[in-house]
């Protein structure tokens, strides 16, 4: 009987510390968070739209309705809960004749013939969530029969997905104060390039080349788009992003990214150079600007001078935090076939 009570609490220990070590195992740090090259992307769901869609020609075209349905994904890491919600972003639905079909809202998160993602639970990837926000986006197309004289209808629905998005990095690197000392001293650290991955967003900071001089040390930062979407300055993802808007996304309005800031712990460090705008000049060294993308990548360089470490002498290590922001754009299409049937 002794025995018996021993293997039971024994086996009742190994069941704890199991669900222990599983829940352990779930709870991602933020740092696991920031990975991976998604963000946010809307996809239609099977069968909504139906591929095929049989209309009637009648007086009541209440008959001749479908559905439309997407789910909405926040794989990245942005906005994080001291963001609150992201800055702007919508889904727009087009590729159809509005003249044959019309689509309206099913939900209060969409307007006519795009979802607010603001008003969307879309939340990014964090320590409490790390599988990120989902929704439903829910419309109702009606096929206007009277406009429809041909026996086939073959649209391709498509949702754009236009949005404002974030990258943050914070890598840490080797400052040295004295680079070219003879003493033959044992530095804590040595200067290097650094490799990076993915942060948990589709532009991504890829590598930084970091040199370090008598009285400065200068940081080449890459940032590349991994994503499968498309790059976009953020006013005219804002403004210019409707497929069936008045405004036009022009050669200026795209590929590029705002570096928002770059510091060293709490330094903020002097980059360039940047596309002439907001800085003004490709000479001007400043905070933040734009930076262009060629071919999906693009990079700045940043500068930290002898001022800000003056009181040291030997070297040291300290983060490396770097910020972009920028808008978005990623596509999902639907082909479907309507039929007008011949009334009896």
């Amino acid at each position: 009987m002794k025995l018996n009570t021993v293997v039971l609490a024994l086996f009742i220990a190994l069941i704890v510390v199991s669900g222990c070590s599983s829940k352990k195992d779930v709870k991602k740090s933020l740092e696991e968070i920031r990975t991976g090259t998604d963000a946010i992307n809307a996809y239609f769901l099977a069968n909504n739209p139906p591929i095929d869609i049989h209309v009637e020609k009648t007086g009541d075209d209440t008959i001749n309705t479908f559905p439309i349905v997407l789910q909405v994904f926040n794989k990245g890491a942005y906005p994080q809960p001291e963001d609150g919600n992201m800055k702007f972003g919508k889904v727009y639905l087009s590729g159809y004749d509005t003249n044959i079909i019309k689509i309206t809202p099913k939900e209060a998160s969409a307007s006519a013939d795009y979802g607010d993602l603001t008003k969307m639970a879309v939340e990014g990837k964090s320590t409490i969530n790390p599988n990120g926000g989902q929704d439903i986006l829910s419309f109702i197309g009606t096929v206007i029969s009277a406009n429809l004289n041909v026996e086939r209808y073959e649209p391709t629905l498509r949702a754009t997905a236009c949005y404002y998005y974030e990258t943050v990095a914070g890598p840490s690197v080797c400052i040295d104060p004295n680079p070219y000392s003879t003493t033959g001293e044992r530095k804590v650290c040595e200067v290097h390039d650094t490799s990076l991955s993915s942060q948990g967003a589709p532009v991504a900071v890829v590598s930084i080349e970091e040199q370090a001089f008598a009285r400065k040390t200068q940081f080449k930062i890459t940032i590349r788009n991994l994503g499968k979407g498309d790059v976009l300055k953020e006013d005219a993802a804002q403004s210019k992003c409707n497929p069936i808007g008045t405004e036009k996304i022009d050669r200026e309005d795209i590929d590029k990214v705002k570096l928002e800031s770059v510091m060293l712990a709490n330094t903020p460090l002097d980059c360039g150079p940047f596309t002439g705008e907001p800085a003004g000049s490709n000479n001007v060294k400043s905070s933040s600007g734009l930076i262009r993308l060629i071919n999906g990548e693009g990079y700045v360089i940043c500068e930290l001078s002898d001022s800000s470490y003056s009181n040291k002498v030997s070297s040291y290590t300290s983060p490396l935090l770097i910020k972009l922001s920028y808008g978005y754009r990623t596509i999902d299409e639907r082909p479907m076939l309507v039929k007008l049937e011949s009334s009896s």
